[in-house]
């Protein structure tokens, strides 16, 4: 089974400005938008998500092959998880509070997003 970190998401006051903000950056594409809610850039391979939201600083993704082995093997080990839910995007994923209070989001990843360019 492999895992690896795929990106992370920080939780804004503010969208828009923020994507403003991280879209002059070199090598970077916008894959997903909603408007005053999340915006998903790639830069270079990994992906940095913007969340409104102020409940916590930000949130760690983390790719897994398969979802469901996955969270066997997590609770297993000890781990308390929340899901897998399926969001209303259509992806899969569950999550872990670390010790720190770090959200852990665990997901097969959606490899289908398209670039929308700089809307």
């Amino acid at each position: 089974m492999n895992i690896s970190l795929v990106g992370l998401t920080l939780h804004v006051p503010g969208v828009e400005r923020s994507l403003n903000f991280y879209k002059r950056l070199p090598d970077r594409s916008i894959l997903f938008h909603m408007p005053g809610k999340f915006a998903l850039l790639k830069v270079g391979s990994p992906r940095l998500g913007l969340l409104q939201d102020q409940k916590r600083p930000f949130h760690v993704e983390i790719d897994c092959q398969d979802l469901d082995a996955t969270c066997v093997l997590l609770k297993e080990s000890g781990f308390q998880l929340e899901g897998p839910t399926t969001r209303a995007w259509g992806e899969r994923d569950a999550l872990v509070v670390d010790l720190m209070a770090t959200l852990l989001s665990l997901a097969r990843h959606m490899d289908r997003r398209r670039e929308i360019g700089d809307a």
